[in-house]
């Protein structure tokens, strides 16, 4: 905790910058209480940890206030109220927020709105998340989330990033793309992992942009969509690694034709090398499905292959059956990434795995189509 009341119930916000000693001689001259239970609290200076509040035992306090936060939370914490403060924003750090019973880090009121921020330094289930997320939407608070950085080192540029299920949690989906604003105390940035581009597992295709703390506005920046040009050093390292993990299946599975994948490519008579380019392309919201999308796109023409149905008929009516049949997600987000994928298809006038597509007409398309994100799955 940062914030306490006084004996003179005055509210005191805790920084860093206080000098030592000042803070050694507050300890000993005064009291500090919790703003919430009203219960004493210990006044931390401690040699490893930023000074800090905590109470003697957690009580009723215990599923507001976290007794264990870390360096990297509390410098956070700090460092967003600091640059709240210097934006000249209305900005309370670690309210209770009675009626609710939630504690954002910080809330911001801004032109007649309330915005919770909160700064996630330890995980969270899906399920505190969404109910956390309800409770600030019920009372008309918008709510940013801000994870830390779980990367040592981050370089910009477009790379290839594992972005595990955690960090996951906190994409946000602008008009156009898909992105998380993560935040590093050590370094005072903000990192921009923007423009998500799925490619198997928890591995993806990303833009990263760094700024600084004190250069950062409230609403928060939001990255730009790719060029074009960024979009084709997307696409070649996509197709690097789908080749490259076309490969590997081939060479390292020891299933055989029992794997969907390879009997699919088996039936169809295709290899990497005679495979369309329109087969494994990038989807938006392909991690949704679970597997590479040259597994599931090749699937689904072993299907409408063993299945004599035209991709028209398919769209309608057998997209939860091709599902099941290929034991992918039945969740709506899966039907609506094959329904796209299909849309993509019938745009190009592809009705069959043996006709071909120019690159640059396939690469227009998907470009369009990865601008064209207006939903989060």
């Amino acid at each position: 905790m940062l914030v306490a009341y006084t004996e003179q119930k005055k509210r005191f916000v805790l920084n860093s910058s206080i000098p030592e000693t000042t803070l050694k001689q507050l300890r000993e001259k005064q009291r500090f209480y919790c703003p919430q239970c009203k219960q004493l609290l210990q006044f931390k200076i401690g040699t490893f940890k930023i000074p800090h509040f905590a109470h003697y035992s957690n009580k009723e306090c215990n599923d507001f206030f976290s007794e264990r936060e870390s360096e990297q939370h509390l410098l956070g914490k700090e460092h967003l109220y600091d640059l709240f403060q210097h934006l000249l924003l209305q900005v309370e750090l670690e309210p209770f927020l009675r009626g609710l019973k939630q504690r954002p880090d910080l809330l911001i009121e801004k032109d007649h709105r309330r915005f919770a921020i909160e700064f996630q330094c330890s995980p969270i289930s899906i399920n505190r998340f969404k109910e956390r997320n309800g409770g600030y939407k019920s009372n008309g608070i918008e709510v940013y989330w801000i994870p830390n950085t779980p990367y040592k080192r981050v370089q910009r540029g477009i790379q290839i990033m594992s972005i595990n299920k955690h960090m996951q949690l906190f994409r946000n989906t602008d008009g156009h793309q898909s992105y998380i604003m993560a935040y590093h105390p050590a370094m005072r940035q903000f990192v921009y992992i923007s423009n998500l581009m799925f490619l198997h597992g928890n591995r993806f295709i990303s833009k990263v942009q760094i700024i600084p703390q004190m250069k950062q506005r409230f609403p928060f920046y939001i990255p730009k969509p790719l060029s074009e040009e960024e979009f084709k050093q997307y696409l070649l390292l996509f197709n690097r690694v789908k080749h490259h993990y076309l490969r590997w299946v081939v060479l390292v599975n020891k299933k055989g034709v029992n794997h969907l994948f390879l009997r699919s490519l088996y039936e169809l008579r295709l290899n990497g090398q005679t495979l369309p380019n329109y087969i494994g392309i990038p989807i938006n919201g392909s991690e949704h499905l679970k597997v590479s999308p040259i597994e599931w796109q090749t699937a689904l023409f072993y299907f409408l292959h063993i299945s004599r149905i035209s991709l028209a008929h398919f769209i309608e009516t057998n997209t939860q059956k091709f599902l099941q049949w290929a034991n992918l997600p039945e969740t709506n987000a899966a039907k609506s990434i094959v329904k796209e994928y299909c849309h993509i298809l019938e745009s190009l006038s592809i009705e069959h795995y043996r006709q071909s597509i120019r690159n640059e007409e396939l690469f227009q398309k998907l470009y369009t189509h990865f601008l064209a994100m207006k939903t989060k799955y």
